[in-house]
């Protein structure tokens, strides 16, 4: 809980007759991170690298078509539930239970979906086919209404012997006489005729020009952004043709609802099955991939990686099991300081959901302290006093509630932020209590009440808050520095810690002392006194000796790092402050007139849904800067490399021993 798990590097042989067996065993397991065997000088010489099997290539074209599939349905099904309630409401099917399989039966099993798989492809192909159909319908139709404001015929789509023809639109925000323009430029045989502004559009025009002077009105029309029409349609009048792209458009419409049929009745009955194939497919391509970073001899087939040490009586398991008890290993401690060593957190149950906070700053290094026990605390206590807000806490409890029912139900940082969500939220209602806030004065404004157990209102009583933000801040301080005292001491280097952190353990009280003495705030002897003064002396001197002019710095950073807990305060104040406000304005709302009451009461709504979510967010982030910046900063480094066990993550299939 305070370091990161003990990692061993290990090395595994087993008889090559279960090799199979074994892999899919610890793949389903997860507790090995597998790493090229090759990669061992000590080893490479005695091994052979064991090949990719063939049947690898041929798995992965199976899967990427059967995950293709499985895309399209899943985006058929979203479509038909709407995006927000697709989001708000996940369906999470049942998993399909499968047997152990060899790749070649994974591979026979996904072959009776291929036809199904197939369909689905086709079916796609045909939509998007359809889809870019109706968009060249639509700009024909477009072109055509321009060009019907100039002629009720079409142009002819072919050029003359002797004539070229254009026909086109000019976006110009203003008309212009081509006849002017053509015979400035010393075109004398070409005939234009043109509609300014059709619908807004621009200018429709149309141009016959002889084939000689053809190229030097292209360049001309050019320089002016025209745009060509083209019509699918050679000759005839404007409407018919605008009839025959409405028949198509319907059409089109009509086959695409019967793909979108088709594809909802598939979705019903084959997305579970052809999602399990899919996944099955790319475990078994791991697997694969997986033992081509395996060695071979004659007899054993060998494998190195990492691997937790609580995890190793499992590996025996699996050796009993699975590899007919020909198992053998050899596992070695990660050494401290090595950057190859893999980092996996090893928290209890209530605290892992806020592994996912260190991770977003830094994962610690291996044997580094795992600083997620001390987020943890201090995130809840400081995120609550700062909302300090029954009402607005008991709304995003219930809110995060919702969010672990709906799109944060599955395993992962989403469901990890809610449940961190929902303590803070349990937080905010607490400490809400404690400080009188519900609502802002909601209760004794609108209902002359009083939210029981308060004991303290920042609005009233802020220098008492402010001292136990200080007291926080400066103890919250100390605790890392203390972690670096002892990171120091039990690395051998107690002159470093005395100069790192003992200067500031002499510093501070000495300062204190010399404080209280000033504002007359406690009864101190004077010999206490210069006792003080001059142990805040040494440690200054100390300070400048060891950093040199920049020591200043470190003193008024220490202190500014103290100071920055006084935002503790400051969040809590706005909240309230806030909260407060908006109950007046409505209550000024309100009061004009009777009928104003509803709209008093939506203003309110409002305001305190707002509120919420700027307090919320303000304290969320202003609990966690507390904890990177300041508290981080006296001791914590970070930077270990994150542990990848080879892993089977299944979601859409449970393996059919798992519920035996």
């Amino acid at each position: 809980m305070f370091f990161p798990a003990e990692m061993h590097r290990i090395t595994i042989g087993i008889h090559r007759r279960y090799a199979g067996s074994f892999l899919h065993a610890v793949h389903e397991a997860g507790i090995v991170e597998l790493t090229p065997i090759t990669g061992d000088d000590h080893l490479k010489p005695l091994i052979t690298p064991v090949r990719r099997d063939a049947i690898r290539q041929e798995i992965a074209a199976v899967q990427s078509r059967a995950e293709r599939a499985v895309e399209i349905l899943i985006s058929q099904m979203q479509g038909e539930r709407g995006r927000i309630a697709g989001f708000l409401l996940p369906i999470r099917p049942e998993p399909v239970v499968v047997p152990r399989r060899s790749p070649e039966e994974i591979l026979h099993a996904a072959g009776i979906h291929e036809e199904m798989i197939g369909e689905i492809l086709d079916l796609r192909t045909r939509r998007s086919a359809i889809d870019e159909h109706l968009i060249r319908l639509n700009e024909e139709e477009e072109q055509l209404t321009l060009f019907g404001c100039l002629s009720e015929r079409l142009p002819p789509r072919s050029n003359h012997r002797f004539i070229t023809l254009r026909a086109g639109l000019i976006p110009t925000d203003e008309c212009e006489d081509l006849d002017a323009l053509f015979e400035e430029e010393g075109i004398t045989d070409a005939v234009v005729s043109s509609v300014c502004r059709c619908r807004e559009e621009g200018m429709v025009v149309t141009i016959a020009v002889h084939n000689r002077s053809a190229e030097a009105v292209d360049d001309l029309l050019r320089s002016r952004a025209f745009a060509d029409f083209t019509f699918v349609r050679e000759e005839g009048r404007v409407e018919d043709a605008l009839a025959d792209i409405t028949s198509a458009r319907r059409d089109l419409h009509e086959e695409s609802g019967a793909i979108e049929e088709r594809l909802h009745q598939i979705t019903g009955d084959h997305l579970r099955d052809i999602a399990a194939v899919a996944e099955d497919l790319a475990l078994a391509r791991e697997r694969i991939d997986a033992a081509a970073l395996a060695g071979s001899t004659r007899d054993l087939r060998l494998y190195t990686g990492w691997i937790r040490k609580r995890d190793i009586p499992h590996l025996k398991r699996i050796g009993d099991d699975h590899a007919g008890g020909t198992l053998i290993y050899r596992s070695v401690p990660g050494e401290d300081g090595d950057a190859e060593v893999p980092v996996s957190y090893e928290h209890p149950w209530w605290l892992a959901p806020f592994a996912f906070l260190t991770t977003t700053f830094a994962r610690p290094k291996y044997r580094e302290i795992d600083p997620t026990i001390f987020i943890a605390p201090v995130l809840i206590i400081t995120f609550g006093v700062m909302l300090g807000d029954a009402g607005y806490g008991l709304l995003l409890a219930i809110i995060a509630a919702a969010l672990l029912a709906g799109p944060a139900s599955a395993p992962g940082s989403t469901r990890d932020l809610a449940i961190v969500l929902v303590a803070c939220g349990i937080s905010g209602t607490l400490f809400g209590i404690l400080q009188g806030g519900f609502f802002g004065d909601l209760l004794p404004r609108f209902f002359g009440a009083s939210v029981p157990f308060a004991v303290i209102d920042p609005l009233m009583d802020p220098l008492i808050l402010l001292t136990g933000a200080l007291i926080f801040g400066i103890i919250h301080l100390n605790i890392g520095l203390a972690i670096a005292s002892y990171r120091h001491l039990s690395e051998g280097k107690p002159v470093e810690m005395l100069r790192s952190e003992g200067v500031w353990f002499l510093l501070q009280p000495c300062a204190a002392i010399l404080l209280f003495a000033f504002f007359g705030w406690a009864e101190i002897s004077q010999p206490v006194i210069l006792a003080a003064g001059f142990g805040a002396a040494v440690a200054a001197a100390l300070i400048f000796l060891v950093e040199g002019p920049l020591g200043f710095f470190s003193i008024t950073g220490f202190l500014g790092d103290w100071l920055s807990y006084t935002r503790i305060l400051a969040l809590a104040l706005a909240t309230a402050g806030i909260a407060m406000t908006i109950n007046i304005l409505a209550e000024m709302i309100g009061s004009l007139h009777p009928v104003l009451v509803i709209v008093a009461v939506l203003f309110a709504i409002a305001g305190h849904a707002a509120n919420l979510v700027l307090q919320a967010l303000g304290g969320f982030i202003h609990a966690l800067r507390l904890q990177y910046v300041e508290f981080f900063g006296t001791f914590y480094a970070g930077g270990g490399r994150v542990f990848l066990p080879f892993a089977s993550s299944r979601t859409t299939t449970r393996l059919m021993e798992d519920d035996q």
